[in-house]
This record gives structure tokens, sequence and C-alpha cells, in this order.
């Protein structure tokens, strides 16, 4: 698979397809003959059409459950993402190629049982004649009582009279968070459904539902005291032991290490946190993604792309895919699986990996005559690095799909004789580049067979991580394991990636009683219990737009603002207000016809998100109390203020860094027939250090508000009083497009006042930094 590795300090995007050579992330954005599914609702049919729209002409009709191929992805001018894909024709086995909307394929796991149907209606249509065969069902388990509770983890998840998709009926549907009893269990086509049995609404309902939408939590009986005391003594918190010990119930033959990493648990998610490190698909659910500064505009409802489709994990998300108590079932438990060899491995256990994949069998080559079976050269490379066997196939397995790359044919011109399973040092600007730069890596380390290629890549991912203690495919992804570079050196910046990567290694075991090793991570200071996630919809509450009809807002509207003041005649008895939110799903109040009263009214507009938060908006409007000049007081004098210190014009400028509020009241001179106080931008009193964006209100005898003036202050972009290197780092997220700045914070930014911002003024902020120059205020 196509990886992307975007640095930091350069502008240049170049595609990668080495994701451990690279530091500190990568993550999938393009696609090279990636498999995937269509899903929908067993009802309809989903369009395959001959460009990226509902414009262009209706191809073929494909059905729930679908295998196609990813080839790449492109937007519509509908906005939405489409994936260009190959499929065979059933009837004849032709191969077609056309466009899919994404939000129809499930791509890299299992057909999903959950596809969403609420926008469908442009793109699907009725299967009355599609038919599919019934998928043949192996009975796994089954109990005459629940052997186990679930936690629904998705929204809109089917539970079906019988398992599988193919000539099942939906029962009912679940969301988020719904508790079911589990008393039996499947697996159709590879994978697992529970027999679930619940109540929704007061009535009571039993069916299959499929494992990818449900946290499973076993029951235990029977006298398990040994065992628990022996995990205790391991060094399991007593949080862990209770999956444990039902795991150990059904597979005693199963391993457990407590991996005490030494770290705190809310410095590791604190630092997992830093934007770019772990990602998600822009598609995911928006409670899934980040909404902190530089990761998310608010103004704009847009999420920054650390990577083409990519974009950073919430905090809350990542704290939960990080828990290990969340993942301790027979499915999830394998990215915790050691991928040091083991003895155990044997050669079926690896046939059953690669089946179904091109290292299936034994192959001959002509290009080179060389003659290969994948799984003994696994296993036999397994032994000699001290790596997984079962590691080893699943990532190139991962890595290769159809194994129709250049980077294995040992044909690309120019590198005739070369491999590089791993995808090893593949980065650059295009894909011949990446072809080409992976390819000088095999030329350079000797990979001149398939069998030298997968075991010097076996080699490099023994030194790189497994010798280094990142030992498991979690501790590959997130890496708390080595103190050298702890949060970085990590293979995958795709959140879920060690999730799903165990995943299919776990559906690669036909016999799961085997002497599987898990070495789980432990962490200090972790919550009593594990970490939930909930899936809480659009959390936007910004406006857009903020308007009074006629009337100026001082300052001019900003979302991130929420405190504004106008002042008005007399002769103005009444306004209309209007305001839009930045998100189609928000809900805005308070809009509408206002009379006014002389002197001060005030007015306040409600944003709240789809998630239930509100953000509000304070406007005060002064109605004069004559026709006069709108300046003056009832008594006709002027409201003025001046300083010998200070600079008033547009802005209030000439202020140091870490000027004390106290000490800057004192240098404003107030006429005699007024006051004035320091404003924070919420419009609180300020009582600590002057800041950008603070605001000086000028009120008449009668408290009535006359005016304000924004304060700048410059070097201090972001708001807080003092001039540092977050400061440097706001600038330079404005220059490459990050985030915006406007109003008060970019006059701020303006360090050298030439009415542009660029590096230059970065420069003046590193060198007030230094002590070489105090920036000119």
């Amino acid at each position: 698979m196509i990886k992307i590795n975007k640095f930091l300090a350069a502008s240049v995007v170049t595609l990668s397809l080495a994701a451990c050579d690279l530091a500190p992330y990568s993550s999938i954005a393009v696609y090279a003959d990636q498999a995937a599914k269509v899903v929908c609702d067993e009802r309809y049919w989903v369009a395959a059409r001959s460009g990226p729209g509902t414009e262009y002409e209706l191809e073929h009709k494909l059905s729930n459950g679908k295998d196609i191929t990813i080839l790449e992805q492109t937007t519509g001018a509908d906005g939405k993402v489409w994936y260009k894909a190959k499929y065979n024709l059933a009837a004849n086995n032709e191969e077609c190629v056309s466009y899919i909307r994404s939000d129809f394929v499930s791509a890299g796991t299992a057909a999903s049982d959950n596809a969403q149907t609420g926008d469908a209606s442009a793109d699907t249509g009725n299967a009355d004649a599609i038919q599919q065969n019934n998928e043949e069902q192996i009975a796994l388990a089954a109990a005459s009582g629940a052997y186990a509770t679930g936690t629904i983890t998705g929204g809109n998840v089917y539970v079906r009279n019988a398992a599988g998709t193919s000539g099942t009926t939906k029962v009912v549907s679940l969301n988020w968070n719904h508790q079911v009893d589990i008393i039996g269990e499947t697996r159709v086509n590879g994978v697992v459904w529970y027999n679930v049995k619940g109540t929704l609404n007061g009535k009571a309902f039993t069916g299959w539902t499929i494992s990818t939408y449900i946290k499973v939590t076993y029951n235990n009986s029977g006298d398990n005291t040994d065992f628990v005391t022996a995990m205790k003594n391991a060094g399991f918190p007593d949080s862990y032991i209770p999956n444990l010990t039902a795991l150990h119930n059904k597979y005693p033959s199963w391993t457990f290490e407590a991996v005490n990493t030494g770290l705190n648990w809310d410095t590791v998610i604190e630092n997992e946190s830093v934007h770019g490190i772990n990602l998600v698909s822009k598609n995911a659910d928006n409670a899934k993604k980040s909404t902190e500064n530089g990761a998310y505009n608010w103004e704009t409802n847009k999420w920054f792309e650390y990577e083409p489709g990519w974009v950073a994990a919430s905090k809350d998300y990542i704290a939960y895919i990080m828990d290990p108590r969340n993942f301790l079932d027979e499915t999830n438990i394998y990215q915790f699986q050691s991928l040091v060899y083991s003895s155990s491995e044997n050669l079926s256990g690896v046939q059953s990996i690669v089946k179904g994949t091109f290292m299936e069998g034994t192959k001959n080559y002509s290009n080179n005559g060389e003659k290969i079976d994948y799984a003994r050269t696994f296993l036999d490379v397994a032994k000699a690095t001290g790596v997984s066997a079962y590691h080893l196939s699943a990532r190139v397995k991962q890595e290769q799909g159809k194994g129709t790359s250049p980077l294995i044919s040992g044909v690309y011109s120019g590198y005739e004789g070369y491999y590089n399973f791993f995808n090893f040092s593949a980065t650059g600007s295009t894909k011949e580049k990446i072809y080409q730069n992976g390819l000088a890596y095999a030329k350079k380390n000797g990979w001149s067979s398939r069998t030298k290629s997968i075991s010097g890549g076996a080699e490099k991912i023994a030194k790189d991580y497994v010798n280094r203690g990142q030992n498991t495919i979690y501790f590959e992804k997130f890496n708390v394991v080595d103190s050298k570079s702890l949060y970085s050196h990590q293979y995958m910046a795709n959140v879920t990636a060690a999730i799903t990567e165990g995943q299919n290694l776990s559906k690669g075991y036909s016999d799961k009683n085997q002497a599987f090793v898990f070495k789980i991570p432990v962490y200090n200071n972790m919550p009593s219990s594990a970490v939930g996630f909930n899936k809480a919809g659009d959390t936007n509450n910004y406006l857009q737009a903020l308007s009074i009809s006629g009337v100026s807002l001082t300052p001019v509207f900003n979302g991130v603002t929420t405190s504004y003041s106008a002042v008005v005649s007399n002769a103005i008895s009444s306004v209309t207000v209007s305001a839009n939110a930045v998100s189609g799903n928000s809900y805005v109040s308070g809009t509408g016809n206002y009379s006014l009263a002389v002197g001060n009214n005030t007015i306040k507009i409600n944003c709240k998100s789809q998630s239930g938060e509100t953000r509000t908006y304070t406007i005060t409007i002064n109605r004069q109390t004559s026709a006069n000049n709108t300046n003056n007081t009832a008594s006709g004098t002027d409201v003025n203020i001046s300083s010998d210190t200070y600079k008033i014009g547009t802005y209030i400028t000439g202020v140091a860094p870490e000027t004390m509020a106290s000490s800057f009241i004192k240098n404003i001179s107030v006429s005699a027939s007024g006051s004035i106080k320091l404003l924070t931008e919420s419009g609180k009193e300020n009582t600590g250090t002057v800041a950008t964006g603070n605001k000086v209100a000028v009120y008449d005898l009668s408290g009535n508000l006359k005016k304000t003036y924004d304060i700048v202050i410059y070097g201090d972009v972001s708001g807080d009083g003092v001039v540092n290197v977050k400061d440097s780092m706001i600038i330079r997220r404005h220059i490459i497009g990050r985030s915006t700045l406007s109003g008060a914070y970019m006059e701020a930014a303006d360090t050298s006042k030439d009415g542009t911002i660029n590096v230059k003024d970065s420069m003046i902020i590193r060198n007030h930094i230094l002590g070489r120059k105090n920036i000119e205020q």
C-alpha cells in the first residue's frame, strides 16, 4: 500500500511506501491495488459510474459485499470522495473500472454490516435483480446462557435473524454504547458474528451482529484464584484481569505478559496527541477528529490534512484506542502478540495467513527462474532472524495486497532482478520515484531475489523494531517502550492500524489453541476502568457571520470573538440581528428584531452544536439619548482617551510585552466625563497581563459604553501577553495556510510593520526571544 510522508520543514509532499524508515509518521493516502468491499443495505445496490459524480453515466449496479480493488481516489464536483476501482462482473468475469462513492466502500477490513443509507438516495437503488449466494456458516460456539456482554461501538449497527449479510433480514438497529448479552458465536467467510440478545425500547430481541462493531466483556465462572493471583504478580492492574481470566478459561495455552512502561498515562496521551502523529480518515466521525488549534479551523469547519485524506485524531479517540483494556478479546488481542519467533509457530499457521493471496502455494517465476514456497520461506526466515513468521507474512500481505507492485515484480526498468517486499525507503513525489527509490534501496542491500528481500526485510524489522522493544504491532504503532525515541519511530500513522492489522492476523489462525504470547502494556496512573469513547457528532458551535442591520460591530466580526458592541443614534429604535453558523448541523437562536431602549441593550445569540455544546455571542448596543453625535453623552460632551505612553488609533499600540493591567491603566487618560476598563477578548475585566486582543472599553458617567479599542502587542500573536516560540509557530502556520490570522492578531504578527506576514516577522520574534533585539512596539 502506498503511504505518505510530509516533512514539516518543507513544502514538498512526498509519497512513501516505507513507513518504517520514516519518523515520526506515515499513512495511507493513495492506493496500490487495495482490496475492499461494497457496503450498503441489502435492499439496495450501489452505482458504479463512468466518472466521480452522479452526473456521470451509470455503468453497473454493485451489490453489498461485492469485492473491488481501489486504484485511486478523487473528490467529485459534489464534494464527495470517490474511489476509482476495478472489479469483475459475475456474469462473464469481465474486469471493469468505474467510480464508486467512498461512503459505500469498506477498505482494508471485513465488509461492514453498518452501511449508512441516509444519504444514499442519489446513488443507490432497488436490488430486486441482484442475488447473492448463501455463505457457508461454521459454528464455533454456542451456549444456553450469556457467556459475555457486548457494547455496541458504532451507529446503526444491524442485528440480523441469522449470521451474515446474505439471505438474512434486519431484526433491530443499535447505536453506540447499547448493551447486549452474547449467547453464541459463529464465523461467516472468516468473520466472527455474535449471537446476541437484549432489549430496545422495552422490547426484547435476539439475533446476530458482526464482531466489527461490538466490544466484548467476558463473564467468568469457576475457581480462577491461582490465575488471578498470577496475573496480579505479573503486574496487571485489577481492571485488566476479568477479560484476561475469561480468555485464559477459553484458551489455557495462551500466556499474558505485563509490559510495565513506567510512563504516566496522561503524559503518554498528551505526547501521542501531538498533531500529525496519529491520524484518522477525514471522512471519520467528527468525534474521532481533533478540533484543537492547528488541526482544525473552527471558523471554516475544515480540518488540516497532514496527508491527503488524513487528519489529526482527537485526544479522546487516541486514549480509547491506546487503552489495552478495550481490546482484550480473542480477536483484538492479536495487536499485542509477541513478534518474536516462537517454536509453536508452524507451517500450517503461515499457510492460513497467506491463503488466497499471491503467496499461496509454491510459485515458479520465469523472469529469474526462482521457485519459492512463501509460507515455508517465512518460517525459515523467522527461525533465522527471530521475528515471528506470522507477523512477517501478515505484514507482507498488508503491504503488497494482490502482489502486482513493481517493487516485487523483478522487471522494473533499470532495476531488473531486485525486490522490496516490505517497501523500505520507497519515497518520492511520483509513483515512478517511489518505485525507483524503493528498488534502489533493494539494490543497495543486494536483494536480488524474492527470498533475499524477505530475509533482508525481516532482519531490518528485527534490528529497527523487535530488538528495540517494539516487539508487538501495538508497540510498532505506539512507541512507549524505546526510551531513546518515545512517541516517534512509529511504523504507521493511522491510529487504528495496530487494531486492524491484529484483526487480520487473527483471521489467519484456524486454530487459536496455540501457545501464543501476548505482551500487554501497563501505564502508571491509568483510569480505574477502560477509557470509553462516545460518538458525539459535530462539535462545531461557531458562527460564520453575525450582523446588525445598518450598524457596524466593534470589533469586526470574527467567529472566535464572542463579545461585541455598537453605538446607535437615538433615531434608531430597533434593529434586526442576523447570524449564520459555520456548520450546517448547528442550531442558531436569538436572531430577529429587537426594540432598543435608551442606554445599553444586551442581545445574546446562541449557537448550539450537534453534540449539544452552546457558544454564546453577546452584543451590547448603546442607544443615545438624543439625535446628536453618537460619540456624545447626554450633556453633549465627548468621552475621549489619550496617552503619552501608547499610540491610540485603529489599535492601541506601544504596549510592551508582559505589561500588567494596573500599570497600563495608569498610562491612559480619560476626559472628565467618562471612565475606562481593560477587558479580555470575551468581555471580562482583565486585572492581569495585558495581551493582544484585549480591549479598552470607554464609558460615559452613566456607565453607557461609548467606544472600544483593540490592543496590539507586536509579536504577541497568541494573545497571552508574552512573546515566545509559540507566537513564531502561529505565524508559520498562517504562512503555510494551516490557520488564518485576522484583526488584532494579524496586526500583532506584522512585527516588521510592512503590511505583510512572512518569514521575516518570524525571524524578528526569534531575535527578540534570543535577546538580540527587542521588537519595536
